[in-house]
């Protein structure tokens, strides 16, 4: 599928608004459409020091809602609103 992001192609680079190709979740992934996300510390750690490959859409912090499950995803299902961070526990907490 072909979506819409802030990329950044290259250390410390300016970001780009560029259409890119997202694969579907692979098994134990899921699809979230973001509705809400921010860009914070980690994000300009990661631009400034190039610890993570590029290129690179920043903003792991948000909130949305899922959109398609991988094979073998339980505890979630398409609509369930959720919320992302870089840290996790690898659980889900349902309220």
């Amino acid at each position: 599928m072909q979506i819409q992001a802030a990329l950044m192609l290259k250390q410390s680079d300016d970001f780009q608004w560029q259409g890119v190709d997202l694969a579907d979740p692979a098994s134990g992934e899921i699809r979230v459409r973001i509705v809400a996300t921010g860009v914070c510390h980690t994000d300009a750690v990661a631009r400034d020091l190039g610890i993570a490959p590029f290129p690179i859409v920043l903003g792991h912090e948000g909130a949305g809602v899922v959109e398609a499950l991988g094979a073998g995803v339980t505890g979630l299902n398409i609509g369930d609103h959720v919320v992302l961070s870089f840290a996790h526990c690898g659980g889900v907490v349902t309220a």
